[in-house]
C-alpha cells in the first residue's frame, strides 16, 4: 500500500499534463452574403500579427477553436470572398464564445496555400486546428525532380492487386508513327490513311515506356500524346460488360463507388432546342434527393441511384427540373437501359456565356518527369481556348497539391478573368515532396470543388484533374471523395481526369468513376511520345492517339459549343502552318478558319453539313463509339447526311483536316 499512493499521484499528474489547460472555446458559423454556408473557410486567431490557432469550417460552415483565455483578433477568409477581421475578441475561461461571420463575395485572391492539414473537412463534428493560410510563393525549380522518387513509388505499387487488368499490348517501337484511327474503327496501321507522325526517336534511345527515364527534348507544346475514353459513350458495349463480368468489383468495393444505376436526361424547350445549365433532381418516393446534376451545353444530364452503396435502384424514382427560378415535374424516371428521359419545357432559347476551367495538378516529386511538359501543354491549351472562343467569358484557376508533411498540401489561384495571372501562376509551380504512393487527392478536390468561386450560371464548368497516384484509403478520405464528387455533379462541374505515368489499375478505375458521376470523360497519357515513365495500358477498346494539347482543346470546345437559336451548331478549326519547315503560329494567336456548320440540331430525319474547306474525313459515332456514318473525303460545299434510321440519342460528329481533328455533338430525335 505504501507504493500505491505515489503511483496514483504520478498517474494523475501524467494525465493532467495531457489534459487541455482551459476549456475556452471559440465557435460560430461562416456564411456568404447570400446565406450559403462556406465549407472550408479559414479561421485565424491572432495576437497582433502572430498566429495563435487556426481552424476551417465544416460542411455546415461551423468552426470550433480551443485557445487560452485572453483577448484576440479573429480573421475569417474564403477564396473569392472578402476577408473579415474582428478585433478585441475576449475569450473567457471555461466559456464558449460564439462569433458568426458573413463574408461578402467578389474578392479575387491571387493565391491560397494550405501548409498543414490534419482532418478532412467531411468530418462534421470536428475541424482541423492546424491549418494556416499564407500568400507566400513557392520557389520555382527549373529542373524536374530526381527519377528516384518515381522509382520508389513504382516499387511500392508493384505489389498492388491488378484485378481486371486487360492484357498489355506490346511496347511501342522506337520510331513512332501512329495512325489517327478514331474510336470504334480498326487501328491497323497498314490500312489507316490518316498518319500522325508524333516524334522521331534516335535508334540508340530507349524504347518509349522503358523503365529508365532519360531527359527528353526541351519542353514545348505538342510533344505529349494521349487518348480519351468515355464510358458514358460506351455504356452497353463496354462498361456493362465489365460490370457483368465482375472485372471491376474489387475496385468498386475498394473506393465504395458503384456506377450501375444510371439515368440519362435530355431537356429541351418547346422548339426542340437544348436547355443548358438546368438543375435536374432525381427523387425517391418520399421526395428526398437521390442525386442532383445540371444539364450540359447540349441539354443532357447524368444522374445516379445507389452510387455509394450496393443497394439496387428504387423501382420508383421521379425527375424534376429547375431553371430560371421555376420548377418543372418531369415524371417517373427511366433507367438508361429503359431509354432516354427526354422532356420539353417552356423556356426561351438562351445560354450562359460563362466558361470556368480549373486545372488541378499533382505536384509531388514523382511527377517530375512529366510536370514541366504538362505545364507547357496546359499553357498552350489556355491560350488557344481563350483565342478560339472570343464570345465566351472565360475564367481559369489552378490547384496544385502534394501530400501531408510536404512543403504544402494544396495551393491555388482562384478562378479569374485575368488569364495572364493563371498562366504566370502555373509557370511558377514545380514538383517536389511525396515519396509514398498515395497523395492528397481528396484535399485537392475539396479545394477545387468547394473553395473555387465557380460561376452560378455557366455553359460549362470543367475541372481537369492531372495525377499519377491514388488517394489515401482511410474511411474519412473515401467519404471526402464521395462528397466532393456529389457536390461537383450538383454544381455541374465535369471532372476530367488526366492520368500520367505511374498510375495503377485501381486509380484508373477511380478516375473513370469520377468521369461517369460528373458527365466527364477519362484522358490518359500514352507511351507514344517517349516522354516520362511507363504509362498504364488503359482498360478500353480501340482508342485514338492524339496530341494532348489538341485533345484538351477539342474537349473544351465540345463542352462549351451550343446550337444557335436557329438550331445551327459550329465546329471550328485553327489555321495552322502545318508544312514542314514553316513556323507554327504562337499558341493562343492561331487565326480561326471559317467554321463548319451543321443543322438542324437536334435532327430527326437528316442534317445538313456545310464545309468551308475540303475535309480529309468525316465520321458520325453513336453513343457506343461505333461509326454509323463515315466518309473518306468530303469536298467543300453543302452535304446532306441521313439519320432517319438511327436511334434517338447523342452522336459525335468528328472531322479531320490535316493533323487536326475536331468534334461536335448532335442529337437525333424522333418527331
Amino acid at each position: 500500500m505504501k507504493n500505491v499512493f505515489p503511483l496514483l499521484l504520478l498517474a494523475v499528474l501524467s494525465l493532467a499534463a495531457f489534459m487541455p489547460k482551459t476549456g475556452a472555446i471559440l465557435t460560430g458559423k461562416i456564411t456568404g452574403n447570400t446565406g450559403e454556408a462556406l465549407i472550408g473557410a479559414s479561421v485565424k486567431v491572432l495576437k497582433g500579427t502572430e498566429l495563435i490557432r487556426g481552424a476551417i469550417s465544416d460542411l455546415n460552415g461551423v468552426y470550433r477553436v480551443e485557445v487560452e483565455p485572453g483577448t484576440y483578433d479573429v480573421e475569417f477568409s474564403y477564396t473569392g470572398f472578402e476577408t473579415q477581421r474582428i478585433t478585441g475578441v475576449k475569450i473567457l475561461t471555461g466559456q464558449s464564445t460564439t462569433i458568426d461571420a458573413v463574408l461578402a463575395g467578389g474578392a479575387a485572391l491571387n493565391e491560397v496555400v494550405v501548409t498543414a492539414y490534419k482532418v478532412p473537412m467531411v468530418k462534421a463534428d470536428e475541424t482541423s486546428s492546424g491549418m494556416t493560410l499564407t500568400s507566400e510563393s513557392i520557389r520555382p525549380v527549373s529542373r524536374p525532380a530526381p527519377r528516384a522518387a518515381r522509382k520508389e513509388k513504382r516499387d511500392d505499387a508493384v505489389a498492388k492487386d491488378e484485378l481486371g487488368k486487360k492484357p498489355a499490348k506490346a511496347p511501342a517501337e522506337p520510331a513512332v508513327k501512329m495512325h489517327a484511327a478514331p474510336v470504334g474503327e480498326d487501328l491497323d496501321m497498314e490500312k489507316s490513311g490518316e498518319e500522325l507522325v508524333l516524334r522521331e526517336i534516335e535508334e540508340d534511345a530507349p524504347a518509349p515506356g522503358a523503365d529508365a527515364w532519360t531527359e527528353g527534348p526541351a519542353p514545348r507544346a505538342g510533344l505529349l500524346t494521349a487518348g480519351e475514353w468515355n464510358d458514358l459513350h460506351n455504356w452497353n458495349r463496354h462498361w456493362m460488360d465489365l460490370l457483368n463480368d465482375g472485372e471491376i468489383e474489387a475496385y468498386e468495393k475498394m473506393y465504395q463507388f458503384f456506377p450501375k444505376n444510371r439515368y440519362s436526361v435530355l431537356l429541351e424547350n418547346k422548339q426542340g432546342l437544348p436547355v443548358s445549365d438546368a438543375k435536374i433532381n432525381l427523387l425517391n418516393r418520399w421526395g428526398e434527393s437521390v442525386w442532383e446534376s445540371r444539364t450540359d451545353n447540349m441539354g443532357r444530364a447524368e444522374l445516379w441511384a445507389g452510387l455509394y452503396n450496393e443497394l439496387p435502384s428504387s423501382a420508383f424514382l421521379l425527375l424534376t427540373a429547375e431553371t430560371a427560378g421555376k420548377s418543372h415535374a418531369l415524371g417517373v424516371a427511366k433507367t438508361v437501359l429503359e431509354g432516354l428521359n427526354r422532356h420539353q419545357i417552356e423556356r426561351e432559347c438562351q445560354h450562359s456565356s460563362n466558361l470556368d476551367i480549373v486545372w488541378t495538378v499533382d505536384a509531388t516529386g514523382s511527377m517530375g518527369d512529366e510536370l514541366e511538359y504538362l505545364k507547357t501543354e496546359l499553357l498552350d491549351v489556355i491560350g488557344r481556348v481563350k483565342s478560339a472562343n472570343p464570345a465566351l467569358s472565360v475564367r481559369m484557376g489552378s490547384v496544385f497539391y502534394r501530400d501531408q508533411g510536404d512543403e504544402y498540401l494544396v495551393k491555388s489561384s482562384a478562378l479569374n478573368h485575368d488569364i495572364a495571372k493563371t498562366v504566370d501562376y502555373i509557370r511558377k509551380q514545380s514538383a517536389g515532396g511525396g515519396g509514398d504512393y498515395p497523395e492528397a487527392v481528396h484535399s485537392a478536390l475539396e479545394e477545387s470543388i468547394y473553395r473555387q468561386p465557380w460561376s452560378a450560371a455557366a455553359v460549362a464548368r470543367i475541372c481537369f484533374l492531372v495525377l499519377d497516384a491514388s488517394p489515401h484509403q482511410a474511411p474519412e478520405v473515401l467519404e471526402s471523395l464521395q462528397k466532393s464528387i456529389r457536390e461537383a455533379a450538383k454544381k455541374g462541374i465535369r471532372i476530367v481526369p488526366v492520368s500520367a505515368s505511374g498510375i495503377q489499375k485501381d486509380t484508373e478505375f477511380l478516375m473513370k468513376f469520377f468521369g461517369l458521376a460528373t458527365n466527364g470523360t477519362y484522358v490518359f497519357l500514352t507511351d507514344h511520345s517517349g516522354i516520362g515513365g511507363k504509362h498504364l495500358e488503359p482498360t478500353t477498346d480501340e482508342y485514338k492517339v492524339e496530341l494532348l494539347n489538341d485533345l484538351l482543346v477539342r474537349l473544351i470546345t465540345e463542352y462549351s459549343a451550343v446550337p444557335t437559336c436557329e438550331g445551327k451548331s459550329a465546329i471550328r478549326f485553327e489555321d495552322r502552318q502545318d508544312q514542314a519547315g514553316q513556323q507554327q503560329p504562337t499558341p493562343g494567336n492561331s487565326p480561326a478558319l471559317q467554321p463548319i456548320l451543321y443543322f438542324p440540331n437536334p435532327a430527326s430525319t437528316q442534317f445538313t453539313l456545310e464545309l468551308p474547306f475540303d475535309a480529309d474525313k468525316v465520321t458520325l459515332y453513336d453513343a457506343e463509339g461505333k461509326a454509323v456514318r463515315s466518309f473518306a473525303t468530303l469536298p467543300a460545299g453543302t452535304h446532306t447526311i441521313p439519320v432517319n434510321d438511327l436511334y434517338e440519342g447523342f452522336y459525335t460528329l468528328r472531322i479531320w483536316k490535316g493533323k487536326q481533328v475536331q468534334s461536335g455533338k448532335i442529337v437525333v430525335v424522333r418527331a
